[in-house]
């Protein structure tokens, strides 16, 4: 009879009592994630917290933080996926939420990416494009929006960033960008994604944010580049889309740190036909877990 299916009574002394040891140990992570539960309900009941109860920030910087203490023959993918789980739980006990993925015409990653970082009991809700997506999410249907990364003119589902810059009874912010795990094993859900919810970005420690510029349209990427630059910011990645009647251009710029409506670098920023716009931000990604 094989070793892992015989009777306790014909096993090794040496394995029963480490399968004991197993058993105990399990008794008290389950002990403690029951434990774990009723401080979560505290938090919901007590905590003050209001609106979307997701919080990306302090989830990466747990994550972050867990993950410099690691230590021993656990791999460190496993961490990631253990806790994912437990905030996917956690938002179950405050009251729970629903995703609005942009799913396009199907084939890509976006659910899978959406599964894989909000666990797979969360509510989801596909949709054709963007609009739709934030639309869901204006209506209270679904609390958090699962969009394409942002695009340039010649990217039409990549557009939906240009609606952030827009004011009005729901502002709505990019508030993380999965996966939050960059280097991907064989086999899981490829691609990047934002995430966007009706509320502000928090912190994480290690961040990037968003602006949204309106320029002239002969305003060429590295003038823009040196403008966010002379007015203080570090800048980064950058997309351009052309204004509606050829009124100039708009430019989503990512720079370094999180951006608060009230940074006085944004009105040191020259050049604008328009006030800037924050259009949130998120935790940086992990790289290699290995």
């Amino acid at each position: 009879m094989d070793d892992l299916t015989a009777p306790a009574a014909a096993l090794p002394v040496t394995l029963a009592a480490l399968r004991a040891r197993i058993d105990a140990i399990d008794d008290e992570i389950h002990d403690l994630l029951m434990r774990r539960a009723t401080v979560i309900e505290s938090v919901a009941r007590d905590g003050g917290k209001s609106g979307a109860k997701i919080r990306p920030g302090r989830e990466a910087a747990m994550l972050r933080r867990l993950l410099a203490r690691h230590a021993g023959s656990l791999p460190p993918q496993a961490i990631m996926r253990i806790w994912r789980e437990l905030f996917a739980a956690a938002l179950i006990i405050e009251g729970g939420q629903t995703l609005a993925v942009c799913d396009g015409e199907g084939g890509n990653d976006r659910v899978a990416l959406a599964r894989e970082h909000f666990g797979p009991l969360t509510p989801l809700r596909r949709h054709a494009n963007p609009a739709q997506t934030l639309a869901d999410i204006a209506r209270e249907t679904a609390q958090v929006a699962v969009l394409p990364p942002p695009g340039d003119d010649d990217d039409v589902a990549g557009g939906w960033w240009t609606q952030l810059a827009t004011t009005g009874p729901h502002r709505f912010s990019v508030i993380g960008k999965i996966p939050f795990w960059t280097r991907r094993p064989e086999g899981s859900p490829a691609g990047e994604a934002y995430v966007v919810a009706a509320m502000r970005p928090d912190h994480s420690g290690n961040d990037r944010g968003l602006i949204s510029l309106l320029l002239s349209a002969d305003t060429s990427r590295a003038k823009v580049t040196s403008l966010v630059g002379a007015a203080g910011f570090a800048p980064g990645g950058m997309w351009i889309k052309r204004a509606p009647a050829d009124e100039g251009i708009r430019a989503l710029i990512e720079v370094e740190g999180l951006v608060e409506d009230d940074d006085p670098r944004l009105a040191a920023i020259a050049g604008l036909d328009a006030p800037p716009a924050v259009l949130g931000g998120f935790a940086m990604p992990l790289g290699d877990l290995a």
